[in-house]
């Protein structure tokens, strides 16, 4: 591709990128919620929820304790995408803060349905940070059947990243500390047929106790689509002042290397350490180039 020997010349090669055109991804950097639709069951039988973004750029929800645990169960909430009902999905969600004096299960849900105070059908994945233990559960009515379970040896309040892919009948969950994208603390791996085909989201429960709680949780960076993001595509190039500006999907922690060229036979590089982003889209900059003519290259190592 160039662009007019006025501003600089650049030639790009990448791969294509293997996505759905079915994708949400959610870096809260905008503050808002758009496009979520709040769950908050318990609301209607006055049990408080609020949903806020500290700092403009993350998601935090809060519950207060069940009125009566018996009647209508634990404390529990969540949020949901329902702009995209998907069959097969890969989806992730960091979790970045939480209130660890509560015995909580954090984490996401896929294949909902019926979304409502004792109505909700699909699948959650939790991780419970006060028992270090993560759990992959079918959801009918609001009620949760354990299909699979492992220790998650996390200490509470470390941040972590939840994986959660689905292929027809076949499931995996990973998790990750976000200091270490690259190994699983804990996975689970299980066949189940109760749901074929829902929304996806977040959720919070609390565990039921003698004396009822609530729950607390920030989140960030959450995506959500079809197949797990397999390589990268150039989506945007351009000038900014003294800046050149890419815009590429990627997948998140993959490295990526730019190389330059002024004949296209010789090539250095310009930078070997440019990291997929937390989100769907990476954005990087270099300095525009000060000769009339310039080649890049974006690449895998």
């Amino acid at each position: 591709m160039k662009i007019p020997q006025s501003l600089v010349a650049i030639s790009l090669f990448v791969s294509t990128l293997s996505l759905s055109a079915f994708a949400q991804d959610d870096d809260f950097n905008d503050g808002n919620s758009e496009g979520w639709s709040e769950l908050a069951p318990l609301a209607a039988v006055g049990v408080t929820a609020t949903y806020t973004f500290p700092e403009g750029n993350r998601y935090r929800l809060q519950s207060a304790p069940s009125t009566n645990e018996d009647a209508f169960g634990p404390a529990r909430m969540g949020s949901i995408r329902e702009d995209v009902s998907y069959t097969d999905f890969y989806q992730f969600v960091d979790v970045v803060e939480m209130d660890e004096t509560l015995d909580q299960n954090i984490g996401m849900l896929a294949r909902v349905s019926d979304v409502g105070l004792g109505t909700t059908d699909g699948y959650g994945l939790t991780y419970n940070p006060t028992e270090q233990s993560m759990f992959l559960t079918a959801i009918t009515n609001e009620a949760g059947t354990t299909v699979g379970m492992v220790d998650a040896p996390v200490a509470p309040g470390e941040p972590v990243r939840l994986v959660f892919q689905g292929v027809g009948d076949s499931f995996k969950c990973e998790l990750y500390r976000l200091s270490d994208l690259e190994t699983p603390v804990a996975t689970i791996e299980e066949i189940d047929s109760t749901y074929g085909e829902g929304f996806s989201g977040i959720l919070l429960t609390s565990d039921p106790a003698d004396t009822p709680i609530g729950v607390d949780c920030t989140f960030d960076n959450y995506l959500a689509t079809q197949s797990e993001p397999s390589g990268f595509s150039l989506i945007a190039m351009r000038l900014e002042g003294d800046r050149l500006v890419f815009d590429f999907n990627s997948v998140p922690n993959a490295r990526y290397i730019l190389r330059k060229s002024d004949d296209l036979i010789h090539w250095d590089e310009e930078t070997d350490d440019i990291r997929g982003a937390l989100a769907l889209t990476t954005r990087f900059s270099i300095l525009k180039p000060a000769v009339a003519c310039r080649y890049y290259e974006i690449r895998e190592p």
